[in-house]
C-alpha cells in the first residue's frame, strides 16, 4: 500500500512541482484521516477479491473422532461336542480417522462471476481512494492560498500603518509651525488608528487561517510559517477540452464506472444460481472398529447439483441484482453531471479572477502612484491631508484586492484541476 500512496503522490496535479506547499501536501498524506479510512477500505477490497480466487482451489478437511460404547451387540454360536463361543463385529472403543478433498468442477459461472465482480469493486474502490487523496489535496492547497492571502493581507496593513504614521508625522510637524489647522491632524490620527485596527484584524484572520491549515494536514502542533507568496501564472484553457479530459481521467468517474461494471457481473452471478453444479470428492478413511486389522478405504465421487425449487429466491436475486445495476447507472449520469457542473464553475471562477488580477494590478499602480503624487501636493501645500488620507486608504483597498483576486485565481485553478483529474500546464504553454 505504500507504494501505491507513492505512486499517487508523483501524479498528483499539483500546482507546484516542488517546495513549500509540496511539503505541506506530503504531511497531509502522512496524516490524513481520511486517506487512512480510504487505504482501510481498498485493503478490504483487495482481500475479498483474494477470497473469492481462493474458491478456484479444492477444500481439504481433516477429521478424526475417538468412539467408545457401552455396549455392543454380540454373537452366540456353538458346535457339537464343544460349548458356546461368542463374538462381536464391532469393538467397543474405536476411532476414526479420515481426510476428504472436495474440487468444483462446474459452477454455471458462479466463480469466475464472483472474482469478476470482486476485481471490478476493487479498482472501484482504488478510484475511490484516488478521488479522496486529490480532495484532501486540495484542501491544502485552498487553505494555503487562504493562509498567504491572510499574510499579504497583514503585510498590507502595516504598509497601510507606515504609510499613515509618516502623513500623521508630517502633518505634525506643519501643525506644531503653524501650518496646517488642527483639523488636519486629526484627520491623520483618526487614519492612524484605522490602520492600527486594520492591522490588528488581519493578525488574528492569519492566525486562524494558519491554525486551519495545520488541522487540515493532521498537525496542530506543527510550527510553520509560510515563505511563499501569491502568484498569477497565465493558463489558456478551452471549456469543451476540459470536459473531454474530466470524462476521461476524473478518478469519481472512473469509481462510478467500475461499481456499474462490477453491478454487470452481479447480474451474471445471480444468474449463474440456474445452472447446476458438479464437485469432485476424493475420501479417505482409516478405523481400528472392526475386529482384526485396520480398515482403511479410498473413495472417488462426482456429484452433480441441481436445484429445482427454491420458493423463489433465486428470482429475487436476480431482480435485486437488476435494480443495483440501475441504481449504478443512475449515478454514473448523475456523477458525470455533477462533474459537469464542477468543471464549469471552476473555469468561470478562474477567467473570473483572472480578470480581476488583471484590473487589480492597474489599480495598485495607479493608487501608488496617485498617493506619490498627493503627497507631494500636500508637502508644497497646494494638496489637503484629506487627498493624502483618501490616497492611502485607496492604495490600501487596492492592495487588498489584488491580494483576493490572487487568491481566488489559485483556489479556482486547484478547483479546475480537481475537478479534471489532472494537472494544468502554466504559462499557456
Amino acid at each position: 500500500m505504500r507504494a501505491l500512496v507513492l505512486i499517487l503522490t508523483l501524479l498528483l496535479p499539483l500546482t507546484v512541482k516542488a517546495g513549500e506547499l509540496n511539503n505541506l501536501i506530503l504531511l497531509a498524506l502522512k496524516n490524513s484521516k481520511e486517506i487512512e479510512k480510504a487505504k482501510t477500505d481498498y485493503r478490504i477490497s483487495d482481500l475479498l477479491y483474494r477470497e473469492a480466487v481462493s474458491s478456484y482451489f479444492p477444500t481439504v478437511n481433516l477429521f478424526y473422532r475417538r468412539t467408545s460404547l457401552t455396549d455392543v451387540p454380540t454373537y452366540s454360536f456353538s458346535l457339537p461336542g464343544l460349548p458356546p463361543a461368542a463374538f462381536s463385529l464391532f469393538s467397543s472403543s474405536y476411532y476414526q480417522f479420515g481426510v476428504k478433498l472436495s474440487q468444483p468442477l462446474f459452477t454455471g459461472g458462479q466463480i469466475t462471476f464472483s472474482v469478476k465482480l470482486r476485481e471490478k469493486q476493487k479498482k472501484a474502490t482504488y478510484y475511490l481512494f484516488k478521488e479522496t487523496v486529490n480532495r484532501v489535496v486540495l484542501t491544502v492547497k485552498k487553505d494555503y492560498y487562504s493562509l498567504l492571502k491572510a499574510k499579504a493581507s497583514v503585510e498590507t496593513a502595516r504598509a497601510y500603518l507606515k504609510a499613515a504614521e509618516k502623513h500623521y508625522r508630517d502633518v505634525k510637524a506643519f501643525f506644531d509651525e503653524g501650518i496646517v489647522p488642527r483639523r488636519d491632524l486629526l484627520e491623520a490620527e483618526v487614519k492612524l488608528r484605522d490602520a492600527e485596527e486594520k492591522l490588528t484584524y488581519a493578525e488574528s484572520i492569519y492566525r486562524v487561517a494558519l491554525e486551519k491549515l495545520k488541522t487540515d494536514i493532521g498537525l496542530p502542533d506543527l510550527t510553520f510559517s509560510p515563505k511563499g507568496e501569491l502568484r498569477y501564472e497565465p493558463v489558456k484553457l478551452k471549456l469543451g477540452e476540459l470536459l473531454k479530459t474530466a470524462y476521461s481521467t476524473r478518478p469519481l468517474l472512473k469509481y462510478a464506472q467500475m461499481v456499474k461494471r462490477a453491478a454487470d457481473e452481479g447480474v451474471k452471478l445471480s444468474a449463474s444460481a440456474f445452472s447446476p453444479k458438479l464437485l469432485m470428492g476424493i475420501d479417505y478413511q482409516k478405523t481400528d472398529q472392526y475386529p482384526g486389522e485396520t480398515y482403511s478405504s479410498t473413495a472417488v465421487s462426482f456429484t452433480l447439483n441441481f436445484s429445482l425449487f427454491e420458493g423463489g429466491k433465486r428470482f429475487f436475486e436476480i431482480e435485486k441484482a437488476r435494480e443495483e445495476r440501475r441504481k449504478a447507472e443512475i449515478s454514473l449520469k448523475d456523477l458525470k453531471d455533477k462533474v459537469r457542473l464542477q468543471v464549469v464553475s471552476a473555469y468561470t471562477r478562474l477567467l473570473s479572477a483572472a480578470a480581476r488580477v488583471k484590473t487589480a494590478q492597474s489599480q495598485v499602480k495607479e493608487a501608488e502612484e496617485l498617493l506619490r503624487d498627493s503627497r507631494e501636493r500636500y508637502r508644497e501645500h497646494v494638496g489637503t491631508s484629506t487627498e493624502v488620507v483618501d490616497a492611502i486608504a485607496y492604495l490600501y483597498s487596492a492592495r487588498n484586492s489584488l491580494n483576493s483576486a490572487l487568491a481566488d485565481y489559485n483556489t479556482a485553478l486547484s478547483e479546475l484541476e480537481f475537478a479534471v483529474g489532472k494537472p494544468l500546464l502554466r504559462g499557456g504553454r
